[in-house]
C-alpha cells in the first residue's frame, strides 16, 4: 500500500460531473442536454447523432464567468499569418491536466483523476469515459500511446525526444493498460510533471485512427510514396507533419472546441465548433457557445491597431500594442469596445549571445562588466514615460512577482540609469573612444552592431528599440535597429548567428520552460549553442563552461524534488540569483498588456494573466465566451435581443 507521501489523487465526486472552469473540482448534476442550432440542424438531417450520444458519460461542466451564454455568432480576430491561429495551444488549451484560473494549480482536464507512485517516478492518469474526436471516433489511451511511441518516438518526425518528457537523460516510458488508463514511468522522480503537463501537455496529441494512414509503420511503402508524391512532398515525414497540423489541415480530427475549416494561406481563415466537444454549462448546453472563429489576415501591427480601434475585433490581445493605450481609450466608444489592462509577467529585454561566432565579440559578451554597462546605460524611467505613458515598471528580466521563485532583490541591481558608471565599465573592458565619442573594439574595428528585433506578439513598438539604441549611442556604442521576419529571426538566433536580439523574457513558471534561464535547447536565446550541446547530448553546439553547467546542475536537481517546496525554492532561486548577479540579459521593463473586448462579447474575466506558460487565453476557458447581440441566438434557439 502507498503512503500519503507516495500517492495523490484528484477526481470527481462519485456519480457526478466535474465542475472545472472557475475552476474547482466539485460535483454538479445536469438534467438533459442542449446543443447549438447549427448542430441541431445537422442532427435533423441525419448527419450527426443526438447531442447526448456525442458527449462523454459525465461531461465536464464549466461554470461561466458571468452568465449562461447564447449560441451563435462569429468571434472576429486579426492575424499576421497562419502562426496566429494557434488552435493547437492558446486557442485549443485542453491537456490531460490544466491550470486553474489562478494559473498556479494543476487540476483535472482530459484526465478526471491521477495517482503519483514510486516517489514521483510513476504517474497514472484516468481518462474520462466516452471522449470522442470531432469525427465521432473514440478518444482513448491508444491515441496517447500512438503519439508517444510512433510520433514523438520516431526520429524522422522528432529527431530529439521532447525534453519535458525526459528525466535524467532517459525518455519516459508509456503504457496503456486499458482504454481509460495512461501510465508514465520515469527513470528518476519528476517532481514538476503535473505542472509540466498543464503547460506542455496542451501541445500534442494525435488521433491514431486518422494519422496512421500516413505512417510507414502502418501503410504499405508504395502506397505511402504515392500519397507523398500526390501531396507534393518529397518525404513521408513532410506529409505526416502537414496532416498533423491542426492550424492547416481541415481533415484532422480534434478534441478541442474549434476545428479549422478554411485554413491558411488566405485573407480570412475560419475555425468552427467541434460537434463532439466534451463540455457543457450548468444548464446542460453543449459548449462552445460561439459557432466559429474568423481570422482576418493583415500585413502588420499598425493595421491591427487601426482595425481594433474601428471595432473590428471581438476579443484580442495578440498583436495589440500597449503603447497605444491612449488611442484605444479615446476610440472605445466609437468602436464599441472596452480596454482591459492585463497582467504581464514577461519583461521586454535584449538578449546577448554568450557564445558569439566572432571571437572578439564573444570575449566581450562573456564579460560581466560589458553586460552591466549595457544595463546601466538605459534610462528606463524616461523610456516608460515616452513609450508607455507610465503604464510599466522597470525590470531586469529575472522572473517576476507572478513566479514562485522570484525575489524583489533580483530587480534591484543594475536597474538605475547611471551613464557615468556605464562609460567607466566600457573603458575598463577596452572599448576605447575616438575623437567624436564613438567606441572601438579591441582589434580596432568600430563598435557597430545590428540590434535584431523580433516582431513581438504583444505588438512592442520598434520605436522602443530605437530609443534604446539612442541611449547606447550616448555612451559610444553604435547599434542599427533591424526588424526581422519572425521565422527567419528565430532560426538565426537559434543557430547562434545573432549577438544582439530583442524580444521578451518570461516571468512565470520558467521552471516548466527552462530555456529562458537554463541552456537546454537551441531556443535558449542567450546561449543557443550551449543549448544545442545539451539537447544533442554533446553531438552539436558548444560545451557550456562551468558557470552555465552549475545552472544546469541546479535545474536537474530541482526537477527531481517531489513535495519539498523549500528545497525547490532554494534551487530555483540559486539560478535566478546568478542571473541577477551576472546580468545575462538586458531587461527593459514589464508593461501591462491590453485586451480589446467588444461590448457584445461576454464571459471575459476582468483581469487576465498573459503568458505562454498558461496558454492565454486558453486557461480562462474560451469555450464559455459568447456574443450577446443580433449575431446570436439564445440557448434554446431563439433570436437574441
Amino acid at each position: 500500500m502507498m503512503s500519503k507521501g507516495e500517492q495523490r489523487m484528484i477526481g470527481t465526486a462519485p456519480g457526478a460531473a466535474v465542475l472545472v472552469g472557475w475552476l474547482t473540482a466539485c460535483g454538479v448534476s445536469v438534467q438533459g442536454y442542449q446543443e447549438a442550432p447549427m448542430l441541431a440542424e445537422r442532427v435533423a438531417r441525419g448527419e450527426l447523432p443526438p447531442v447526448a450520444e456525442r458527449l462523454p458519460e459525465k461531461p465536464v461542466v464549466v461554470m461561466p464567468v458571468e452568465s449562461i451564454g447564447k449560441y451563435g455568432g462569429t468571434w472576429r480576430r486579426l492575424s499576421l499569418g497562419g502562426r496566429d491561429i494557434q488552435l493547437d495551444y492558446r486557442m485549443g488549451y485542453e491537456p490531460l491536466v490544466r491550470w486553474d484560473l489562478s494559473g498556479k494549480k494543476a487540476i483535472p482536464g482530459l484526465a478526471e483523476s491521477w495517482e503519483i507512485q514510486d516517489g514521483g517516478k510513476t504517474y497514472v492518469f484516468r481518462l474520462r469515459k466516452g471522449l470522442k474526436w470531432s469525427d465521432g471516433e473514440p478518444l482513448t489511451s491508444a491515441d496517447f500511446l500512438f503519439t508517444h511511441q510512433d510520433v514523438l518516438g520516431n526520429k524522422e518526425l522528432y529527431p530529439v525526444f521532447p525534453a519535458w518528457l525526459t528525466v535524467g537523460g532517459v525518455a519516459a516510458a508509456m503504457t496503456a493498460p486499458d482504454p481509460q488508463t495512461i501510465v508514465y514511468r520515469f527513470a528518476k522522480p519528476y517532481g514538476v510533471f503535473l505542472e509540466v503537463l498543464a503547460y506542455r501537455g496542451a501541445l500534442i496529441l494525435g488521433p491514431e485512427h486518422y494519422l496512421k494512414r500516413f505512417h510507414p509503420k502502418y501503410v504499405d511503402k508504395r502506397k505511402l510514396e504515392k500519397q507523398v508524391h500526390e501531396a507534393g512532398f518529397d518525404l513521408w515525414n513532410q506529409l505526416f507533419l502537414r496532416q498533423f497540423n491542426p492550424n492547416e489541415n481541415p481533415d484532422l480530427p480534434t478534441w478541442k472546441p474549434f476545428k479549422i475549416v478554411v485554413p491558411p494561406p488566405g485573407s480570412r481563415m475560419i475555425a468552427e465548433r467541434n460537434p463532439y466537444y466534451w463540455k457543457v454549462d450548468p444548464a446542460g448546453n453543449q459548449l462552445p457557445y460561439i459557432d466559429r472563429v474568423a481570422f482576418t489576415d493583415v500585413q502588420n501591427n499598425e493595421i491591427v491597431t487601426m482595425k481594433a480601434m474601428a471595432g473590428e475585433v471581438d476579443f484580442q490581445a495578440r498583436r495589440i500594442d500597449a503603447g497605444n493605450y491612449g488611442l484605444f481609450m479615446e476610440n472605445r466608444e466609437a468602436g464599441n469596445y472596452r480596454v482591459l489592462r492585463d497582467a504581464n509577467p514577461s519583461t521586454t529585454c535584449l538578449y546577448l549571445n554568450q557564445y558569439s561566432k566572432d571571437p572578439v565579440m564573444r570575449k566581450l559578451l562573456q564579460d560581466r562588466r560589458f553586460r552591466v554597462a549595457l544595463s546601466l546605460a538605459v534610462d528606463r524611467r524616461e523610456l516608460i514615460f515616452l513609450m508607455y505613458s507610465g503604464m510599466a515598471v522597470p525590470a531586469r528580466g529575472v522572473a517576476s512577482p507572478y513566479d514562485p521563485y522570484y525575489l524583489p532583490e533580483f530587480d534591484a541591481k543594475y536597474l538605475e540609469y547611471d551613464p557615468v558608471e556605464a562609460n567607466r565599465l566600457l573603458d575598463e573592458v577596452g572599448l576605447r573612444r575616438g575623437r567624436t565619442g564613438e567606441r572601438y573594439l579591441p582589434d580596432g574595428r568600430p563598435f557597430r552592431q545590428i540590434l535584431h528585433v523580433y516582431p513581438s506578439e504583444a505588438g512592442t513598438s520598434t520605436d522602443l528599440w530605437q530609443l534604446v539604441a539612442e541611449y547606447y549611442r550616448e555612451v559610444g556604442l553604435d547599434f542599427v535597429v533591424k526588424v526581422d521576419a519572425g521565422t527567419l529571426s528565430v532560426m538565426q538566433i537559434s543557430n547562434g548567428n545573432l549577438d544582439f536580439w530583442a524580444y521578451a523574457e518570461t516571468g512565470m513558471h520558467w521552471v516548466l520552460d527552462p530555456r529562458w534561464y537554463v541552456p537546454t535547447v537551441s531556443t535558449a536565446y542567450f546561449a543557443p549553442l550551449y543549448g544545442q550541446y545539451y539537447a544533442s547530448g554533446g553531438k552539436k553546439g558548444v560545451k557550456p563552461p562551468e558557470e552555465w553547467q552549475r545552472i544546469l546542475d541546479w535545474y536537474a536537481e530541482l526537477t527531481t524534488v517531489v513535495g519539498d517546496d523549500r528545497r525547490k525554492l532554494e534551487l530555483g532561486r540559486n539560478i535566478l540569483r546568478q542571473w541577477a548577479e551576472e546580468c545575462y540579459v538586458i531587461g527593459i521593463c514589464r508593461n501591462d498588456l491590453l485586451t480589446i473586448v467588444s461590448n457584445d462579447f461576454k464571459n471575459v474575466p476582468e483581469r487576465i494573466i498573459h503568458d505562454w506558460r498558461v496558454m492565454t487565453p486558453g486557461y480562462i476557458g474560451i469555450e464559455q465566451f459568447y456574443i450577446d447581440s443580433d449575431r446570436t441566438t439564445d440557448c434554446v434557439g431563439r433570436k437574441a435581443r
